[in-house]
C-alpha cells in the first residue's frame, strides 16, 4: 500500500513538470460501442512466495470519461478518471481468480509516456483463512488499487507495466481476519477504439 502511495505521489510530480505535454480528448465515435475506450489484456504474476496462482491471464475493459474535456491539466487528471471492469484467470495448482471494477486517472507524461492509478474493489475465490504459510484473505470482498506507466505506441496501441494490491484494510470481521492480501505485478498490451 505504501509503495502505490509513494508511485502515486512521483507520478503526480512529473506529471506536473509536463502538463502541456499531451493534450486531452474526448472524441467518442457513434455507435452503441462509443461509450468503450479501451480494451487490455495482459500477463501477472503473484508477488507474494505464498500464492501459488501461477501465471494469470488478466482482461480489462474501460469506459470513455463521462464528463466533458476541461483546458487544465488538474481538472483532467483528477476530475475526469474512467470506469474500468476486469477479471483475472490464474492458471496455478492452487489458484485465486477475481474480478474487479473501479475507477482510474490518467496523467500523461512527456508526450506518449503516462502514468496511471486505480481504486476499487474485488472479489476473489481465495482461501478466507489458511493454516501454515498461506494466504488469509479475511473476506472475500476486497479493496483493489493499482498503479501502472505506459507508453502510446501509434494512435490506438500503449503498452503498460502494472502492478495491483488487494486487501480489505483490517475491515473484514471486525479486524480478526487476516489480511495477507493479494499482489500481482505484470504488462498489458492496450487497444484503443
Amino acid at each position: 500500500m505504501r509503495l502505490c502511495q509513494v508511485a502515486f505521489a512521483a507520478g503526480l510530480a512529473l506529471a506536473a513538470g509536463s502538463a502541456s505535454a499531451q493534450e486531452f480528448s474526448n472524441s467518442a465515435g457513434g455507435g452503441v460501442f462509443s461509450i468503450f475506450d479501451e480494451v487490455r489484456l495482459g500477463t501477472v504474476f503473484p508477488v507474494q512466495p505464498s500464492d501459488d496462482s501461477g501465471v494469470i491471464i488478466s482482461g480489462q475493459l474501460y469506459f470513455r470519461e463521462f464528463v466533458r474535456p476541461f483546458q487544465n491539466y488538474w481538472a483532467n487528471t483528477l476530475l475526469r478518471p474512467r470506469i474500468h471492469v476486469g477479471g483475472n484467470l490464474a492458471t496455478g495448482d492452487d489458484p485465486i481468480n477475481q474480478i474487479y471494477a473501479g475507477l482510474t486517472w490518467h496523467f500523461p507524461v512527456y508526450d506518449q509516456f503516462f502514468f496511471e492509478a486505480s481504486f476499487g474493489g474485488t472479489l476473489h475465490d481465495g482461501p478466507l483463512e489458511s493454516p501454515g504459510n498461506g494466504l488469509d484473505l479475511g473476506c472475500h470482498l476486497l479493496f483493489r488499487e493499482s498503479i501502472a506507466v505506459g507508453v502510446d505506441v501509434g494512435q490506438h496501441w500503449r503498452f503498460l507495466a502494472s502492478a495491483d494490491h488487494s486487501s480489505h484494510a483490517d475491515l473484514c470481521d471486525d479486524g480478526k481476519a487476516g489480511n495477507s492480501g493479494i499482489t500481482h505485478a505484470g504488462v498489458y498490451a492496450g487497444y484503443r477504439f
